[in-house]
Formats: C-alpha cells, sequence, structure tokens
C-alpha cells in the first residue's frame, strides 16, 4: 500500500508539470481552505501570471482575534490517584488573542501550471512558531499536489456543524483556553494528572489530527467532479506541530525517527459538495492510520486508527449539520514514573488517543448578522489506570459584520470537564466577546478545495 503512495505521489507530481505543458496559461479562482480555522486563516493573493524571467512575488495576509473572556469556573484537583479533591483560583475576567502572519505568494506559468507557497508564523508565543510551511504545485484539471507542513487531506475535506460566530469543533472556546482543563499547569510535577489533550485526541475535536498537527507529509487533492472531492496524504513521521521537519535524519531511531514514535500515516477523505434547487448539501468522510514504533509499542492496540464523517444541510440561511469522529486504538507515548504514581497507573503504560466525539449546531444567517446554536461531547481513553477523560461543551452565539473581513462576535457557553480518576474537574458558565479580523482575505486555494461555507 504504501510502496504504491510513494508511486502515486511521483506520478502526481509528473502528471501535474506534464499536464500544464498542454494547458493555456490561465487565473483559477481561489478560496478558504477546509479547516476548523477557515474564519481566521487567509487565502493567498491572486497568482502573477509568469513570464520566463519573473519570479514569484511573496505578500503578508493573516488574521487577529482579540477576546475578552468571562467565567465562573469550579476547578478542582488532586495531587495524586489517593488524595482528595481541593478546589483551584482561577481568573473569571480574562482578554485572549490568537493571531498568525502568513507569508503567501504564487505564480502561474505560461504553461498554465500555478506554483505556490505559503508559510504561516505565530503572532503570539507558541511551541511552533511557525505553523504551517508548505509548497503547492496545482492545475484545475489535475488537481492539487502539497509538499510540506500542511494539515492532512481527511482533515482539509472535513465537513463539521455550522456556528453562529464561536466555534466548538477544534474551535473557539478551547484554542483560547476559554477554561481551565489542566492544560499546562496540572503536570506531574505539581498536581496530579496530565490534563486534557484537547486536539490529539476526540476531547475537543471530529478531525482527523491524532498527533499528525502539520506533520511533513505529501498531500494530492483532486479536483471537484460532480459533486465529489478526493484527497489523500501520506505522512512519513507524525509530529505534531511540524517539529523538527527540516532534520533528515529524524528517520533513524533519535527523537522523532520513525523508532520513537508514530510513522508510515496515511490519511485520505472524500468529500461531496451539491446543490438540490434552493437545498445544499456538504458531506465528508475520512480515515485515517499510522504504525507505531517497537520503541513505544505497548498492547496490540498501539498503532493509530482513526475515522470521522460530517454532514451539513442548507437552505435559504439557514444551516444545520454535526460531525462525528472516533479513535478505537492510537498510542502516543508512554507513562513516566511520575506520571505513574500521580494517576494511579503503571510505568510504561501506554497513554492513548483511544476515543470518540460528537458534536451538532445549527445556525441562521440573514444580511450582516448570524446566529447560532451548536453543542458538543468528547472522550478520551487516555491511560489504562481507570476511567475517562469527559468534555462537554455548549454555545450560543452571534456575529456581526462590521466591514470587509471584520467581524465583531459574541456568545454564552456551559462546559463540564472531568479528567480520568477526577485527578482534575471543572463546570461552568461563561461569556465571551470579539473581533475577528482577516488581512486582505485575496486567495489561498485553488477552486477544487471550494467546499467551505454553505452551498
Amino acid at each position: 500500500m504504501r510502496k504504491l503512495l510513494y508511486a502515486t505521489t511521483a506520478l502526481t507530481t509528473a502528471g501535474l508539470i506534464a499536464a500544464a505543458g498542454d494547458a493555456a496559461a490561465q487565473t483559477s479562482p481561489m478560496s478558504p481552505t477546509a479547516s476548523p480555522y477557515r474564519e481566521q486563516l487567509p487565502p493567498s493573493p491572486p497568482p502573477t501570471s509568469s513570464t520566463s524571467a519573473e519570479k514569484i512575488r511573496l505578500g503578508l495576509s493573516g488574521y487577529f482575534q482579540q477576546w475578552a473572556v468571562y467565567t465562573d469556573q469550579s476547578y478542582k484537583t488532586r495531587p495524586n490517584s489517593g488524595a482528595n479533591n481541593s478546589s483551584q483560583p482561577t481568573t473569571n475576567l480574562d482578554q485572549k488573542h490568537n493571531s498568525e502572519v502568513c507569508v503567501i505568494g504564487e505564480t502561474t506559468l505560461d504553461t498554465g501550471l500555478t506554483i505556490g507557497v505559503n508559510i504561516q508564523i505565530e503572532a503570539n508565543s507558541e511551541g511552533d512558531q511557525i505553523d504551517e510551511s508548505y509548497l503547492y504545485l496545482q492545475s484545475p484539471t489535475y488537481g492539487q499536489l502539497i509538499v510540506g507542513d500542511e494539515n492532512n487531506a481527511g482533515y482539509l475535506l472535513h465537513v463539521t456543524a455550522p456556528d453562529g460566530g464561536i466555534s466548538l469543533d477544534s474551535g473557539d472556546l478551547c484554542n483560547i483556553r476559554a477554561f481551565e482543563t489542566g492544560t499546562g499547569t496540572q503536570t506531574a510535577a505539581n498536581y496530579g494528572g496530565l490534563g486534557a489533550n484537547l486536539f490529539d485526541s476526540p476531547t475537543c475535536t471530529t478531525n482527523l489530527r491524532m498527533n499528525d498537527n502539520d506533520s511533513g507529509k505529501f498531500t494530492y487533492i483532486s479536483p471537484r467532479f460532480a459533486g465529489f472531492q478526493a484527497g489523500v496524504s501520506y505522512i512519513p513521521n507524525l509530529e505534531s506541530g511540524g517539529d523538527n521537519n527540516s532534520a533528515l535524519t529524524r528517520i533513524g531511531t533519535g527523537d522523532g525517527g520513525r523508532n520513537s514514535g508514530l510513522h508510515n500515516g496515511v490519511a485520505g477523505g472524500l468529500n461531496y459538495k451539491e446543490k438540490f434547487g434552493e437545498i445544499g448539501v456538504q458531506a465528508s468522510g475520512g480515515a485515517m492510520w499510522a504504525d507505531s514504533s517497537s520503541g513505544t509499542e505497548n498492547g496490540s492496540d498501539a498503532n493509530l486508527l482513526a475515522y470521522n464523517a460530517g454532514l451539513q444541510l442548507s437552505y435559504g440561511g439557514f444551516a444545520i449539520g454535526g460531525a462525528w469522529v472516533r479513535v478505537p486504538q492510537g498510542q502516543r507515548g508512554t507513562l513516566s514514573g511520575a506520571q505513574a504514581a500521580n494517576v494511579g497507573g503503571v510505568a510504561g503504560s501506554p497513554i492513548r488517543s483511544n476515543g470518540m466525539s460528537w458534536t451538532v449546531g445549527a445556525a441562521y444567517e440573514f444580511g450582516p448578522y448570524k446566529i447560532g446554536i451548536d453543542y458538543m461531547k468528547g472522550e478520551n481513553n487516555k491511560t489504562t489506570s481507570g476511567g475517562l477523560d469527559r468534555l462537554e461543551q455548549g454555545v450560543v452565539s452571534g456575529s456581526y459584520a462590521l466591514g470587509p473581513g471584520i467581524r465583531l462576535v459574541g456568545g454564552v457557553f456551559y462546559y463540564d470537564w472531568q479528567e480520568e480518576n477526577r485527578m482534575s474537574e471543572n463546570n461552568g458558565i461563561g461569556g465571551a466577546t470579539a473581533i475577528k479580523i482577516g488581512f486582505e482575505p485575496t486567495k489561498r486555494r485553488a477552486t477544487f478545495v471550494d467546499w467551505t461555507g454553505a452551498v
């Protein structure tokens, strides 16, 4: 299977280049990629027709979100599995922001082949300061080949529930950490558990991410035909955040190598978009798998397997939909001695992505206004020490278009978090408002990646 993928990748590249030589030079309209950050990540600039001496001209794009969040939290933790929970102080009113600057550019050659680059730089302090960085070759007739640090094909083609302005599925509340789930503060060094893994388990996403956030990969996405569009990715090494992707020696036994984590990953997706009179239909299905190395394997379920589906229907300004993901197996590390002592587990036992999540939502858009309601529930069977991580969220939100690329959003939400063995727990209500700004939203993807938004 993987030998076939290697050959397919090479043939696709050659085919795109060769086919472009037979096509007249042309400019293709673009639209944003299908991603949970679709309202955040702006598309690329228009292609510049190339002469034999002309180079790609780079430009800047990006987004900025500034939030004000109020939460009434009841956050409790315990230092180990044998202790009682105790209340922890939290901040009620806080500001959050999320922003990126994108360096983008593309050109369409005289042969008709479009070549482009996209480099996304976090404007916040992050563990992976460069978010996504990739090159793409595209032809309106033969599709698009993406090489570099970008989400996989199953992720890009996924359909999820609509929202009124504040999203749940890999969404705003988890991205800005609107409430405490132990992430970042609750570690083996202080208070007890491992905290939530919001995006590499089904806790807060129905996407096929699972330790493959912007890993280096080869992705092919087809043009849309009769409403259908397909894509497949080959992922040599699954490295969340795309860390160490420039190190060729990582194919060995060192950190990030194939003998120290998930590798030889494949992710695919099928997307459908069509209108029947006034009714719009969007649907998707995808699957993902990867091998676990012998260095971290613990049990027969160490290899990663995940699959998902999504559906959205629209009529006039109304939209309703939902999505679902299941991860029956997948190991992403092992417990250290200190971690095992805290959670009541065994040192060397697996930390897993296993679990399931689902979301539903409805929205109505009229003029510059949009309102919506959403619900999401996710579970992660993180370790073998017993229990599940559970996160339940609900939100009612709305938005108003202040101007081109500028939206005012606001809403109220509730949440209920419980870590396995009650190592941490939190529940409460909150409210949030934000201004979301997109800089120069021109173009980023060719027309054949066009499912985003109501149809």
